[in-house]
């Protein structure tokens, strides 16, 4: 580990998480895709430039376990809970991912379940952990939500947070060590950021397998750009009055872990607009074939339309895919676009 990790991450064993989750959570696959996005560039000749100029490789965790990431870090986390805390159960709040994969895990492990998710959240993903056998309790507001998830805890369920644990971080890292695994010669990481729980893993996995030879940049939406001011503070900072539509992408903070783990191991945050999160998705969904949630394409977004890579020397870069759980309708209009 970087030597400015704080305590509380140094004692983290990629390794063992990633043997721990063997079996139970896909070793997703690494892929190029330039063939079929290529064509599609003709209107964006510079991004068109970016894709031609370097071997950029997809990360697919939007084929994971419940389409998305979140299932390492739940399974890290539930595979080691004790029998009290079994029978006490597990409670999180969640956008969707999250608490989609924490019931899958708790279900497959035969455990109570709640997840406290805003109402605003897409129909689907709250369906999703109803249909997992988890119990769903609905907030009017994402801090209404946050609320009851502390109640819950309070009363004794086992809190089990999304990106802001040290199991949680843990699982995602294992990410970051099938990328140095399958592509030991990566020279820069793009990884999706909302509340900073899969950077914090993979940068710091990286770190352990590289030191400084790759580069690792985060991408978030301005209107979320919770790891920015975090960054910036020094200290988790709560943004209320969240200004873009990309879900999965806009918790109100990100953790004090992940900004500890970000401050010791990430290189940079780019802020996206939401119009270029959106057309990287039509891109890998309506030219790679890919079913992509907005949130997972942040990172092709960051590569093809900010100047990212335009002044260093990138040869192997990989991009991070973190979800597949578009809302129905949502996907439907973006493929009526091709």
């Amino acid at each position: 580990m970087p030597p400015q990790v704080p305590p509380a991450l140094r004692d983290l064993d990629f390794e063992a998480a990633a043997l721990r989750i063997q079996g139970t959570v896909k070793r997703t696959p690494l892929v190029q895709l330039a063939s079929q996005l290529h064509p599609a560039l003709a209107g964006h000749p510079k991004a068109q430039a970016r894709l031609a100029a370097t071997e950029v490789y997809f990360k697919l965790e939007c084929l994971q376990e419940t389409g998305s990431f979140k299932s390492r870090g739940a399974w890290n986390q539930v595979s080691q809970l004790t029998e009290d805390e079994r029978a006490r159960g597990v409670v999180t709040t969640s956008s969707g991912n999250h608490g989609r994969a924490l019931s899958w895990a708790a279900g497959r492990a035969e455990v109570p379940a709640t997840i406290c998710m805003p109402a605003d959240a897409y129909p689907n993903k709250i369906q999703a952990c109803r249909d997992l056998g988890a119990t769903v309790r609905l907030g009017d507001t994402r801090p209404e939500t946050d609320a009851i998830c502390a109640e819950l805890a309070q009363a004794g369920a086992v809190l089990v947070h999304p990106y802001d644990a040290v199991r949680t971080i843990e699982g995602a890292g294992t990410v970051g060590l099938e990328i140095a695994e399958d592509l030991p010669c990566v020279d820069l990481v793009l990884c999706p950021v909302g509340g900073g729980g899969l950077i914090s893993g993979v940068a710091l996995a990286l770190r352990s397998k590289f030191g400084d030879q790759v580069r690792i940049v985060g991408a978030e939406p301005k209107g979320a750009a919770t790891l920015s001011r975090g960054l910036e503070a020094g200290a988790p900072i709560d943004i209320p009055d969240i200004q873009t539509k990309v879900q999965g992408l806009c918790p109100l903070n990100v953790g004090a872990l992940n900004i500890d783990a970000a401050q010791a191991a990430v290189d940079q945050v780019v802020e996206l607009e939401d119009e270029h999160i959106f057309a990287a998705q039509a891109l890998l969904v309506n030219h790679a074939g890919l079913v992509v949630e907005p949130a997972g394409a942040a990172t092709l977004a960051a590569f093809l339309f900010t100047d990212l890579v335009d002044h260093l020397d990138f040869q192997n870069i990989a991009l991070i895919v973190s979800g597949g759980n578009p809302a129905p309708e949502q996907l439907q209009a973006i493929r009526n676009q091709s």
